[in-house]
């Protein structure tokens, strides 16, 4: 898959028996350059030719069959081993609203080129119900990190970030979740137009600067912030003409490139955090728990913790789980529960009228 961070395509693979899941190999393969500006400006922009449209559809799904060329390749087995390729797609489009997201790499091309069956197209079977169509990730986190006696955390920080609330084991509440707000996507636009780099390693440039306070606060009152879940967002809204929209186009002019990095991470982690807080209540001590890319970024991890003294802010890899594998893994598990005609559980989560069972199959 490709998320929203829109940086690179990765290929998770794993094993299934019965109810225990293994990650056997993963591994990641580059967006080309090009390809890559033409994705964020399609998200920022919303403009696309049909022409264009269809040239980046093929491109992206001929992209994902390379990476599924490219596991096979590192881990030495062959088409035939794989039961099926479980593939999100990129997303370009998210409207919930419209009951429509789109995702393109048809997973067509992956099929016959790859060899193998591939399942795909999940969002829509959601959104025909009156879902969200994201976000899916609650499910798949109460897998990996529910505790028995204790309500955690997961939160998952690519482009987008959202929460996963997983209740403890024993309790009855449903499992749910929903997109917080911008999580990596523009701070990783930011450095690219400012710093002329991909992303913030480490948080190292936002470090050097200073939280500007009065544009925080400008930027934490847009209505999405205070509306009540379900919802779901996507770099079609939180993307660099937002900014523009709330500061003004001089913005990156006045506002020292250092201390706008500062701002976006703090709006990362506080979005987060003011939507994690009312729903613990007064619980203490839980573990809240960083996946995807935004897990390395070890100034917003401390930035998330000084909003959330009261629980312990961990990166997934400490539970022994990769931060940039978890979303592949997740398709993957969605491809076999499609394969079996399972619907999954994501109604408390997305706000559909029922379960559903998610996603097309083509074969090779």
């Amino acid at each position: 898959m490709s998320g929203t961070s829109v940086d690179a395509v990765d290929a998770a693979l794993i094993a299934i028996c019965d109810q225990s899941l293994q990650l056997k190999h993963f591994t990641t393969t580059p967006i080309p350059d090009k390809l890559k500006q033409l994705l964020l400006e399609c998200n920022s922009e919303q403009k696309l030719s049909l022409q264009s449209f269809s040239q980046l559809h093929s491109q992206m799904g001929q992209l994902f069959a390379a990476a599924v060329a490219q596991l096979l390749r590192e881990t030495g087995l062959e088409a035939r081993d794989i039961t099926a390729i479980g593939s999100h797609g990129q997303t370009i489009y998210h409207a919930p609203d419209l009951m429509m997201s789109l995702q393109i790499g048809h997973p067509a091309i992956i099929a016959k080129h790859s060899g193998i069956t591939t399942v795909g197209d999940f969002r829509v079977d959601d959104m025909a119900l009156g879902g969200q169509g994201a976000p899916f990730a609650p499910v798949f986190h109460q897998r990996l990190f529910s505790e028995p006696e204790q309500t955690v955390i997961a939160v998952n920080i690519g482009g987008i970030a959202n929460i996963s609330l997983l209740p403890a084991d024993h309790a009855t509440e449903a499992v749910t979740g929903w997109d917080t707000g911008p999580g990596n996507g523009l701070i990783d636009e930011a450095c690219q137009k400012l710093f002329a780099c991909s992303y913030d390693r480490n948080g190292d440039l936002a470090r050097q600067g200073a939280v500007q306070t009065a544009v925080l606060d400008s930027l934490v009152q847009d209505s999405y912030f205070q509306q009540p879940a379900p919802k779901s967002s996507g770099r079609d809204y939180f993307n660099w003409p937002w900014l523009v929209e709330k500061l003004g186009n001089d913005f990156a002019q006045r506002i020292d490139a250092h201390d706008l990095l500062a701002t976006l991470t703090e709006l990362t982690a506080v979005s987060i955090a003011q939507q994690v807080r009312p729903a613990l209540g007064e619980q203490t001590g839980n573990s809240v728990w960083i996946c995807g890319g935004g897990a390395f970024n070890r100034y917003l991890l401390e930035r998330i913790q000084a909003h959330l003294p009261a629980c312990t802010v961990c990166s997934s890899s400490d539970a022994g789980h990769d931060p940039n594998a978890i979303e592949g893994m997740l398709f993957a598990w969605l491809a076999h529960e499609r394969l079996h005609n399972r619907p999954v559980k994501l109604s408390a989560v997305t706000g559909a009228e029922r379960d559903a069972v998610l996603g097309g199959i083509w074969h090779p």
